[in-house]
Order: structure tokens, then C-alpha cells, then sequence
């Protein structure tokens, strides 16, 4: 069992962690299943799937229209009025910090953003310095984009964006960040290792992507991120033998290690004679790089 390198002292005043009630380990308060047992945490309620009846879906739009068919007039100004503000011409001011914020426009793609929102350049700029950076690591052919922008009544722009790298079918990335002007942010980094025969492969395989992981990491939050990245690689080193022998539960078996705001885990799961590795880092963007 891998041992945590916090004090005990620590952990129990760290108001930012609990117990998990089987494995009695400490975890994040915000866990839905433990990384270390899998146990489904207090509040996890898995997706209930109910049997779907023939014709069934009549009865609601049968409903529906009776109710709205006479009000015809004021349920379609209602969408006219829901859908003006996407994609529309709209400038850009000065961010007033507000306690209720409403939102206004939103834009779909960068190219929406920059081509009808005035004083966009700034962080269409900034984004797309970010995007060379990780282009020329993994390649400007093996990157998916998906962003969304959304102006408030306030001025205030909230921006999210997600990258799908596909390096081949073995291996792939995910990587999410959001931000907002008032500076609050998150950088979410994913990568997973598929279809691995024997743990010390996957382990080997990863080790040999740590620099890479770093590089790219350290593009969003200007840090060396090596040092938690190796720490938790060690911990799957540490544990290969305990999970070989161990049966995995559907929810894997995972080890955290975290520094300040930045945190390191890895999980493995197991599928009949394969293995599949997901190595996430959570951490905080540099701003000043974005805004």
C-alpha cells in the first residue's frame, strides 16, 4: 500500500480533505469514488437507465402542444429573444466586477469570437500563442478543438477550452481550462494509456512520456511539474505487484500525490488481460498568459 508523504497532523486539519468509510484513507472532500479502493463516495448516484415503452415519447409532445399551440406567438419571440445574443456583434468593455452576472453573447469557435466580438485580439492573441506552443509538441494534425466564450451584462468573459490529442490509438490527451476575467481558473491535464499488456509496460511507457507531459503542462502554468509527475509514477511502481494479485472493481484503483494547488494521480484499470493507465494533473493557469 503506498503511504502518503503528508503528516498525519496535516491531513487531519486539511479542511479540504475526508475519510474515505471503507479503506479509511484520506482523500479529497470533493471525491465522488475513492482513488485508493474505489468505493463510491457519500452523494454518487450512478445514472439509472429506465426501459423505454413503445410510443411512449407521444404523451409529452401531444402535452406540450396543447398547452403552447395557443400562445404560438409568445413561445417563438421567447426563442428569438434566447438566441439573439449567440454569435452576434457585440464589444468588449471594461470588466466591472459584479455579485450577479448575466449572460449575454456566447460564441461556439475562436473564429466566431474574434470575427464579431470588438476588442477580442487580446485574448484570440493569447490563445493562439498557447496553441503553437502545444502544437509544436504533439502536432497541429493531431489536436481537436472545442471552445466557448460567453460575455456577461457585466463585461465580464468567461472563456472554456478543450483539447482531444490523439498521438496514435494507444495514446491520447485530454486537456480542459477555464477562466474568467475576475481570475478565477483551472487547468485540468489528462493522459491515457491504453491497451497495455503487463503494468511494468504501462509504467515504462509513461515514465518514457513524464518529459512531455511536463512541457506541456508547463505551458499553461509556467511551472516544473516534473517533480509530482515522478512522484506519482513512482507510487504506481511501488504498487505493481499489490495490483497485479489485486481483482480491480469498475471504478480502477488510483494514487494521488499534490503540492500547494497542484495535484498529481494516477488510476488503473483492468479489463481482462489489459490494463488501461489515466495519469490526470490538476493545477491553476499562469493568468497573466491568458488575460
Amino acid at each position: 500500500m503506498v503511504r502518503s508523504n503528508i503528516p498525519r497532523l496535516k491531513e487531519r486539519i486539511d479542511k479540504n480533505m475526508k475519510k474515505c468509510p471503507k479503506c479509511h484513507k484520506n482523500i479529497p472532500s470533493n471525491a465522488k469514488v475513492c482513488p485508493y479502493c474505489g468505493t463510491p463516495q457519500s452523494g454518487y448516484q450512478p445514472m439509472k437507465r429506465t426501459p423505454k415503452r413503445k410510443f411512449a415519447f407521444i404523451y409529452p409532445i401531444l402535452i406540450i402542444a396543447f398547452i403552447l399551440l395557443p400562445m404560438g406567438v409568445t413561445f417563438f419571440t421567447f426563442d428569438a429573444l434566447t438566441d439573439s445574443g449567440v454569435n452576434q456583434t457585440a464589444t468588449l468593455k471594461t470588466y466591472e466586477k459584479s455579485n450577479h452576472e448575466a449572460v449575454v453573447y456566447q460564441y461556439d469557435s475562436l473564429k466566431e469570437f474574434s470575427k464579431n466580438v470588438k476588442n477580442s485580439k487580446k485574448y484570440v492573441n493569447k490563445i493562439n500563442n498557447i496553441e503553437a506552443s502545444l502544437e509544436k509538441i504533439v502536432g497541429k494534425e493531431n489536436i481537436d478543438q472545442e471552445y466557448s466564450f460567453q460575455i456577461t451584462d457585466n463585461n465580464n468573459l468567461y472563456v472554456s477550452v478543450q483539447y482531444d490529442i490523439s498521438l496514435d490509438k494507444q495514446n491520447t490527451m485530454n486537456i480542459s481550462y477555464d477562466y474568467d476575467l475576475s481570475k478565477q481558473n483551472q487547468l485540468q491535464f489528462e493522459y491515457h494509456l491504453n491497451n497495455v499488456q503487463q503494468l511494468d509496460d504501462g509504467y515504462q511507457q509513461l515514465n518514457q512520456q513524464a518529459k512531455k507531459m511536463n512541457q506541456i503542462i508547463t505551458i499553461f502554468n509556467r511551472k516544473d511539474n516534473q517533480e509530482l509527475i515522478q512522484k506519482t509514477l513512482a507510487d504506481l511502481k511501488n504498487s505493481e505487484e499489490e495490483l497485479t494479485k489485486e481483482t480491480l472493481s469498475h471504478y480502477g484503483k488510483g494514487m494521488t500525490q499534490s503540492k500547494g494547488n497542484n495535484q498529481s494521480s494516477i488510476r488503473v484499470f483492468n479489463y481482462k488481460d489489459t490494463y488501461r493507465l489515466k495519469l490526470s494533473y490538476d493545477t491553476k493557469l499562469k493568468i497573466e498568459k491568458f488575460i
